[in-house]
C-alpha cells in the first residue's frame, strides 16, 4: 500500500512550520556550516594547520555521534507508530548514511612524510551536508505527524462525547458525560496550547488561539443550555439555543483540526483545500492597499516592474475590500461620499500613471507616483478614522446592561410585547457590533488583530441568537430556574464580549498610532512544570493586569465602574504582591552568591512594607467627593510605586535564575493554581472618550444586583480565577 507521506520527496513537503523543528536544526546547521566553510580554504597541507584538521575531524565525529543518537530515537518512534514506520525508517537510514559520509569526509589522513592532510574537496562536503539536513528534516517532520495525530485523536474523542451529550435524555446521564467531556477538553487545551506556541505563522497561531477561546467560553454554555433543554424539552426555543451552542463548539473543533493538519507539514489531507479555508478573508483593505502602494513604489525602480494588468487588479482588489464601508448602513452619507471620491481619485491617478509608464524618464511620471501615494495614504487614514469613530459612537450610545436587564425582566414577567421590542433593539445592537467587527478587520494591519476582529464578528452573531432564543424560552417558562440561569450565563458572556471588543478597538487604535505594545491574554491552562520563576511571572503578570485596569479607571475607561471597584481591586493587588514576596523569599535561599542574595533581599524587603502602606491608604475612611478624590490619588500613587518595585525585583530574579540555573525543588503546582491573564469581566459603558466619572456614579445607592455585577468586573488574584478543570 502506498505510504500516505510519500509527498516528502517534494520540496514543499519539507516546509518547516513549527518553531521546535527549526530550533532543533539550528545546532546541526551551525556545525555543518563550520565544516563547509573549512572546505573553502586551500587544500595544500603546508597551509593547513594541523590543529585545525584535528578539530574538524572531531566536529565530524560529533556530528556523526549526534546523528546516531537522533536516528535511534527516530527508529523507536517509528516502531511505536506503524503508520509512519516505513517512511521514518527510510529517513533514519538516509540520515545515518549522511552522518557516516560527514565522518569519512572529515577524517584526517597522512602523507608519505607522516603529516596530516585533508584530501576531500568542498563539493563532496556540500553534497553530504545537504543530504544530512534533508534526511534529518524529513525525520523531524515525520515525527511531527505523531503530535498532529495525537491532537486529532483527542479532538475526535471530544467530538464523540459532544455528540453523546447532545443525545442524552436525562440529567444524571448528562452530568456523567459532561465530566468526561471536561476532562477531554483539558487534554485538548494542553495539546493545542503547546501547538499554538510552536506555530511560526502568526495568522495560524491567532486562529488557533481564537478557536481555543471559543471552546473555553462555550463549556459553561453547554451546561446551562443543556440543563434548560432537558428541563423543557418540548420548548423549541430552548432546543434552538442548545443547538446554537453545540454548533459553535463543533465549528471551533473543526477549525482546530484544520489548523493542526495545516501545521503538520504532511499530506494527510488535501492541503489546497486547507489553505483555501484557512486563508479566507486573509487579504483585508489595509493589506490590499499596501500591495497596491508597493507596486506603485516599485515603478520608481523600474517602470516595467509591474504591468498595467497587475496594477489594475491590485486597484480593483483594494476597492472591493473597501466596499464594506460604502455598503454599511451605519456609515453616514457624507462619509460614504468621501470614500467614493477616493475611489474616483485613485482610478484617475492610476490611469495617468499607466499612460506615463512608457516614458519613465519624464518628471511627470515621478510626480504622478508621488500624488497617488499621497492619495492612498489619505484613503487609508480616512477609513481608519471612520472605523474608530463608529466604534467610539457605539460604546458611547449603547448600554448593553440596560438592554440585557430588560430582556431578563420582560422574560420573567412574560410580557411578550415588550420583550419583542427589547429583542428588536438587541438585534440592532448586535448588528452594529457585527458591522463594526467587519470594519475593524479591514483596518487591522497585523494578523493577530485581524483574526481577533473576525472572531468577534462570529461570536456576536452566534451569541446574539443564543440570547434571543434563551429569552424567548424563559418567557414561555417564566418560573424556570434553569432557564433563568441559562439566560444569565449568556448575558454575562455578552457583557464580557463587549468588554473584550472595547479592548480590541483600543489595541487597533494604538497599533495605528504606533503604540504597538500588546497585552497577551492566555485563556486556557498551560501544561508543563512551573517553577519559582514561572510562578513569579504569573504573579507579576496578574499584578500588571490589575495595575493597567486601575490606570484605565483614571482615564474613564476599562472595567472598573466606581471608586469602590478601584479600592477593591487595590486590595486584590496587595494580596497578589504579598504572595509574590513569599515565592521570591523561597527562591532567594537557592542563590549561592551571598552578595547577590543580599541585594535581592534588600529589594524584597520593600515589597511587604509597600503592601502595608497601600493597605493603610485603603483603610482610610472618606466622606464627600474631596476626600474620595484624595484617597484615589493616594492609592494610584502607591500602586504605581509598588508595581515599579515588583518590576525591578522580578528582573533581578529572572537574571539570577538564568545565571545560576536554579531549580525549584517544590512539587509542580496543580493546574487550578495557574493564572489566566485574561481581561476582567464587563461593565456598563466602555467608551474610549465618553465616560461618566466614577465619582458621579457613587452618588446613588447600589442594589444587591448592582453590587454583584460590580464585583464580577474586578481582576482577582490568580488563585481566585476560574480554571476549566474546576467544572
Amino acid at each position: 500500500m502506498a505510504s500516505p507521506n510519500k509527498g516528502f520527496s517534494s520540496q514543499k513537503s519539507l516546509e518547516i512550520k513549527t518553531k521546535s523543528i527549526e530550533t532543533t536544526l539550528v545546532p546541526l546547521v551551525t556545525q555543518i556550516s563550520t565544516l563547509v566553510h573549512f572546505k573553502e580554504k586551500p587544500r595544500c597541507s603546508s597551509a593547513t594547520n594541523e590543529k585545525t584538521l584535528y578539530a574538524i575531524n572531531r566536529v565530524g565525529e560529533v556530528v556523526n555521534t549526534a546523528v546516531e543518537r537522533f536516528v535511534s530515537v527516530g527508529e523507536s518512534i517509528g516502531n511505536e507508530n506503524p503508520e509512519i514506520k516505513s517512511d521514518l525508517i527510510d529517513g533514519c537510514r538516509e540520515a545515518r548514511s549522511a552522518g557516516g559520509a560527514i565522518k569519512r569526509i572529515t577524517c584526517v589522513e597522512h602523507d608519505s612524510s607522516g603529516k596530516p592532510i585533508c584530501v576531500t574537496d568542498r563539493q563532496s562536503m556540500v553534497q553530504a551536508a545537504r543530504g544530512l539536513l534533508t534526511a534529518v528534516t524529513r525525520v523531524l517532520l515525520l515525527a511531527d505527524i505523531v503530535i498532529v495525530k495525537q491532537i486529532i485523536s483527542v479532538k475526535k474523542k471530544v467530538t464523540s462525547t459532544l455528540n453523546r451529550l447532545e443525545g442524552v435524555t436525562s440529567f444524571p446521564e448528562f452530568v456523567k458525560l459532561f465530566g468526561v467531556y471536561g476532562t477531554q477538553m483539558i487534554d485538548l487545551a494542553h495539546l493545542t496550547g503547546d501547538r499554538q506556541n510552536d506555530l511560526k505563522d502568526e495568522r495560524r497561531r491567532s486562529q488557533l488561539s481564537a478557536s481555543r477561546t471559543i471552546l473555553e467560553k462555550s463549556t459553561m454554555l453547554i451546561l446551562t443550555s443543556s440543563k434548560a433543554y432537558l428541563r423543557h424539552n418540548e420548548c423549541l426555543h430552548a432546543r434552538k439555543c442548545r443547538d446554537l451552542v453545540y454548533g459553535q463548539v463543533r465549528r471551533a473543533l473543526d477549525m482546530v483540526q484544520l489548523i493542526v493538519y495545516d501545521s503538520g507539514s504532511t499530506s494527510l489531507n488535501d492541503t489546497s483545500t486547507l489553505t483555501l479555508l484557512l486563508a479566507k478573508n486573509e487579504i483585508n483593505f489595509v493589506k490590499s492597499l499596501r500591495q497596491f502602494e508597493y507596486a506603485i513604489e516599485m515603478l520608481n525602480v523600474s517602470s516595467t516592474s509591474t504591468t498595467k494588468e497587475q496594477l489594475e487588479q491590485l486597484y480593483n482588489t483594494t476597492i472591493d475590500n473597501s466596499q464594506d464601508f460604502t455598503d454599511s448602513i451605519y456609515i453616514s452619507i457624507e462619509q460614504r461620499e468621501k470614500v467614493l471620491q477616493y475611489h474616483k481619485k485613485l482610478q484617475e491617478q492610476l490611469a495617468d500613471i499607466i499612460k506615463l509608464m512608457f516614458d519613465a524618464q519624464n518628471d511627470a511620471f515621478t510626480t504622478a507616483i508621488q500624488t497617488i501615494q499621497e492619495t492612498a495614504r489619505e484613503f487609508r487614514q480616512q477609513l481608519e478614522q471612520m472605523a474608530i469613530f463608529r466604534a467610539s459612537e457605539f460604546f458611547r450610545t449603547h448600554d448593553e446592561n440596560v438592554l440585557l436587564n430588560e430582556l431578563k425582566s420582560y422574560s420573567l414577567s412574560n410580557r411578550t410585547d415588550l420583550l419583542q421590542e427589547s429583542i428588536d433593539r438587541f438585534h440592532e445592537q448586535a448588528e452594529i457590533a457585527i458591522e463594526l467587527s467587519k470594519l475593524l478587520r479591514h483596518i487591522s494591519s497585523c494578523d493577530q488583530l485581524q483574526v481577533s476582529s473576525e472572531y468577534h464578528d462570529m461570536i456576536f452573531q452566534n451569541l446574539s441568537n443564543m440570547i434571543v432564543s434563551s429569552s424567548q424560552s424563559l418567557a414561555a417558562h417564566p418560573n424556570s430556574r434553569v432557564g433563568k440561569e441559562n439566560l444569565d450565563a449568556l448575558c454575562r458572556c455578552w457583557e464580557e464580549q463587549i468588554n473584550e471588543f472595547s479592548i480590541l478597538v483600543k489595541e487597533i487604535q494604538d497599533f495605528i498610532e504606533g503604540r504597538r505594545e500588546k497585552t497577551v491574554y492566555l485563556s486556557l491552562p498551560r501544561p508543563g512544570k512551573h517553577g519559582t520563576t514561572s510562578k513569579c511571572m504569573i504573579r507579576a503578570k496578574n499584578m500588571s493586569s490589575m495595575t493597567f485596569s486601575m490606570y484605565l479607571f483614571t482615564r474613564g475607561e476599562g472595567t472598573l465602574r466606581t471608586t469602590q471597584d478601584l479600592f477593591t481591586q487595590a486590595y486584590y493587588f496587595v494580596e497578589e504582591g504579598s504572595r509574590l514576596a513569599s515565592i521570591v523569599r523561597e527562591f532567594v535561599n537557592q542563590i549561592p552568591n551571598k552578595t547577590i542574595r543580599q541585594e535581592i533581599l534588600i529589594q524584597l524587603d520593600q515589597i511587604p512594607l509597600m503592601c502595608h502602606q497601600l493597605k493603610l491608604k485603603l483603610k482610610n475612611p472618606v466622606l464627600g467627593k474631596s476626600s474620595t478624590f484624595s484617597k484615589v490619588d493616594a492609592v494610584i500613587s502607591e500602586t504605581r510605586d509598588l508595581m515599579n518595585a515588583v518590576t525591578r525585583l522580578c528582573t533581578t530574579v529572572f537574571a539570577c535564575q538564568s545565571k545560576y540555573k536554579t531549580i525549584d525543588s517544590r512539587s509542580t503546582p496543580p493546574s487550578n493554581n495557574i493564572a489566566y491573564s485574561r481581561p476582567p469581566l464587563s461593565s456598563s459603558k466602555r467608551s474610549l472618550l465618553y465616560r461618566t466619572t466614577s465619582i458621579e456614579r457613587d452618588d446613588h445607592i447600589e442594589t444587591a444586583a448592582e453590587r454583584s455585577l460590580r464585583s464580577s468586573s474586578l481582576q482577582r488574584p490568580s488563585s481566585y480565577l476560574p480554571a476549566l478543570d474546576h467544572i
